[in-house]
């Protein structure tokens, strides 16, 4: 939730920055208070995506 459109496009610029984002074509006003809802799409960027790694040192012959 923003106070305006204009900060819901600085908050949603942001997360841009670090993440794939998608939607936020259509800001939506909130019943009973004050300012907008935006509904967004977020994904790990596929260049960042984290790849875990488990070792267990006790059986060596299920790393991979």
């Amino acid at each position: 939730m923003a106070d305006s459109p204009e900060e819901a496009a600085e908050i949603q610029a942001a997360l841009a920055a670090v993440l794939d984002v998608a939607g936020g074509k259509r800001d939506y006003p909130m019943r009973n208070g004050f300012g907008v809802r935006r509904y967004l799409e977020v994904r790990l960027p596929t260049t960042q995506t984290v790849r875990a790694r488990a070792t267990r040192a006790d059986r060596p012959e299920l790393e991979r």
